[in-house]
């Protein structure tokens, strides 16, 4: 290691590029140096510079600075060598082994080698031969074994210094720490270059051999008959496959590499940027309907800047754009959790079902926080975290600016684009085939294996990790694997009381000393910095999040996707006039749940309430009824009936007998489908249900009228009541977040 301050004086020694040389005089501009020649040299301060020495005793030796920087590149045995050699070509010409007479080691100088004794330089190499045979065993030689350095070799590393000084003693052969090609013809390496840039993770890789062969065709199809040294072409092939990488996904971590940025976006308050992403769970679940162990994935939503994990659920694979739909509903909410003694409770919107308190009693909240829109610091994590395990943790909710999300195929869907613009979130892609862009979310998944891996049906990354029973047994597995539920709730736990616990070595308070912080202290004090958080916060917010279905109403009701659905809520509502809710027709709005077709739910225009209307014949089944599984039975009933168009009530019968027996009696070609449907049903259903004890509760607890008050259109086609809980309009936002 090279250092800045020097401090000399007379009578030192200075290692220079022609060896050790003497310090004769010291003044404020530099230093006068006295090489083993005699010779005096002026050298100026700059020039002068301290290294590492190779004697740890010693310390640092000063040193010319042109000289170090190659000195310095040189492996430690290497320099050790070199000086060793040095230390004997100084004895052979001067006499002294430190080259000075000023330095002299007791018995010095050596008759045998003083060069005043008229001994030519060939006797003195081969006097110093004889000498160092009989020393072999000496301190001098180091363990070295000198017993084969003949004079001849010594009288070659005296010309060496002569010509190139102390580098010129260096061992060439062991010096060597780059491949010089020079030796291979231009046009050979031009195409060796151009077949190894083939592989960038898209093909697969292949060894040395068939490289040098994929190379010689290239040269013979561009018209060259060139030969190249084989030792030297060979180890260039290795470089250059060993730079791209050993395994195709090596190959492609380095091309990505090569095309993402230096520096990452500073995502600089809560909400700013919150990424999601889809990873299969490497833990397996119990699954009630295949009477087995099955995968599930998880979908995750974090915010960058904190690091919080905002939502997290665990749906079936693969998740459709409906499961990331659900996510952004969990970001908007805050939970709370409750540790008491040895019991945890589960993330609990505000406290629903236990309790809720969208307008709390607290001396410190806004006085004004009051009306479907809840801007006061409960909102945004007054549940303030207990020293301790014990007490409440909290999870905040936020309102994102942006999601950013890969290609997969439910973030790019039309569903997931209109809720986010519905929403005002903007949806700034991964490039595609990038998945560094991600990079932190991604970083997370492999955090995850913490929570997975203290679970029995933890399975690995890869099939390499993978034990031999996993996934295999029979019945007695129930009593082990956790159902998708209860890994939903596991993994929520160890979020809220281990994740956001943990000191993050990514998180730094700006401005502070760099200290790795907890993700839930880096939000309480980016909170500090930004304010308040305006989150919307309604008991019946799910249904801003499903999509709408427009349906005319009729005498039996409203016909939607095929089947049925009727209420008394519908009285008042079936002869409407044209224009009545959209200006082209008499159809109204329907809040429709891709996860729950048994039921469809609308906003009463007079009371602004949320009514649920179920499908006619729900009574006769008791089936997961999703949507993806009833266009499948329905298109499995039109396929056996060769194609006959059949009536909406024929239809509807053909799925209560088909769907009634699938549950009886599981065909194992569709236990998979309905383990899907089964899982997302059942979730559904708990979204439902928690919404519905919100709104039970909010109108006992809150006296507002706001909360009834009727929702309003949004462009045309789209039916919430988010414009009346916004805080401020799109324009008035867009200066405010600026």
């Amino acid at each position: 290691m090279i250092k800045n301050r020097v401090v000399l004086q007379a009578g030192e020694t200075v290692l220079t590029d022609d060896g050790t040389a003497l310090v004769v005089h010291v003044d404020v501009q530099g230093i006068e140096l006295r090489d083993i020649r005699g010779q005096i040299e002026w050298v100026p301060w700059p020039e002068v510079t301290m290294m590492q020495s190779l004697d740890t005793s010693v310390g640092d030796a000063p040193a010319l600075y042109s000289f170090a920087a190659q000195w310095e590149r040189l492996g430690e045995g290497v320099r050790r060598e070199a000086l060793f050699r040095l230390g004997i070509v100084q004895e052979i010409v001067t006499g002294f082994r430190r080259g000075h007479a000023d330095l002299a080691l007791p018995g010095e100088p050596n008759g045998t080698f003083d060069p005043a004794s008229g001994v030519s330089l060939t006797a003195r190499c081969e006097r110093m031969g004889k000498l160092l045979r009989h020393e072999s065993s000496s301190e001098r030689a180091g363990g070295r074994d000198v017993s084969s350095i003949s004079g001849r070799t010594l009288h070659n590393w005296v010309k060496a210094a002569e010509e190139g000084g102390l580098l010129g003693l260096v061992d060439q052969r062991r010096s060597r720490t780059t491949e010089v090609y020079s030796s291979i013809p231009l046009a050979w390496r031009q195409a060796a270059q151009d077949v190894v840039a083939e592989f960038d993770g898209d093909v697969s890789t292949v060894n040395l051999r068939e490289v040098h062969r994929r190379i010689k065709v290239r040269l013979h199809e561009a018209g060259h008959s060139i030969v190249a040294p084989k030792r030297a072409s060979g180890r260039f092939v290795a470089h250059l496959m060993k730079t791209r990488g050993a395994t195709t996904r090596a190959q492609r971590s380095n091309k990505l590499r090569g095309v993402s940025g230096t520096q990452s976006y500073a995502a600089m308050v809560p909400g700013q940027i919150v990424a999601i992403d889809v990873t299969r769970s490497d833990a397996m679940v119990w699954c009630p309907v295949r009477g087995g162990a099955c995968s599930v994935e998880i979908i995750s939503a974090m915010d960058l800047a904190t690091r919080m994990i905002l939502a997290l659920r665990v749906v079936p694979m693969s998740a459709d754009s409906h499961d990331a739909s659900l996510l952004m509903y969990d970001v908007l909410r805050p939970f709370s959790q409750f540790v008491e003694g040895t019991e945890v409770s589960d993330w609990a919107w505000a406290g629903v079902p236990e309790r809720i308190e969208f307008y709390p009693d607290d001396p410190d909240a806004d006085p004004d926080c009051s009306g479907v829109e809840v801007s006061c610091p409960r909102t945004c994590r007054s549940l303030r975290i207990a020293p301790g395990m014990q007490g409440e943790h909290s999870v905040p909710g936020v309102r994102p600016m942006a999601v950013r999300a890969d290609h997969g195929s439910i973030f790019v869907s039309q569903v997931f684009r209109d809720l986010l613009d519905r929403f005002g979130i903007d949806l700034p892609l991964s490039r595609t085939r990038r998945p560094i862009d991600n990079g932190i979310l991604e970083r997370y998944h492999e955090t995850l294996q913490r929570g997975l891996q203290q679970l029995p049906g933890y399975k690995g990354r890869n099939v390499a990790q993978r034990g031999r029973t996993v996934g295999l047994g029979g019945i007695d597995d129930a009593a082990e694997l956790l159902t998708a539920p209860e890994l939903e709730k596991f993994l929520r736990r160890w979020i809220a009381l281990e994740y956001h616990r943990t000191p993050h070595d990514g998180l730094h308070p700006p401005g502070a000393e760099r200290t790795d912080v907890r993700p839930i202290d880096m939000f309480d004090a980016l909170l500090k910095v930004t304010g308040r958080l305006h989150v919307p916060q309604r008991p019946d917010l799910l249904y801003d999040f499903l999509p709408t279905r427009w349906g005319t109403v009729g005498q039996s009701g409203v016909e939607l996707s095929g089947l049925t659905y009727d209420s008394p809520e519908l009285e008042g509502l079936r002869s409407v006039p044209k224009g009545t809710f959209r200006a082209e027709d008499r159809a109204m709005p329907f809040h429709y749940d891709p996860h729950d077709v048994n039921r469809v739910w609308f906003r009463h225009p007079d009371t602004g309430r949320i009514v649920e209307m179920p499908w006619r014949k729900a009574h006769l089944i008791d089936a997961p009824m999703t949507e993806t599984l009833v266009k499948h039975v329905r298109a499995t009933v039109q396929r056996r009936d060769s194609g006959l168009r059949l009536s909406p009530t024929s239809v509807e019968d053909e799925i209560i007998t088909e769907l009634g027996s699938l549950l009886d009696t599981v065909p194992k070609d569709w236990r998979k489908r309905i383990s899907a449907a089964t899982m997302r049903h059942e979730s559904a259903r708990r979204d439902h249900a928690e919404a519905e004890v919100a709104r039970t509760v909010a109108d006992i607890t809150t006296p507002n009228p706001a909360i009834s008050q009727p929702a309003a259109e949004l462009k045309g086609e789209s039916y919430s009541m988010w414009a009346e809980s916004w805080p401020y309009t799109p324009e008035e936002r867009g200066v405010e977040d600026r």
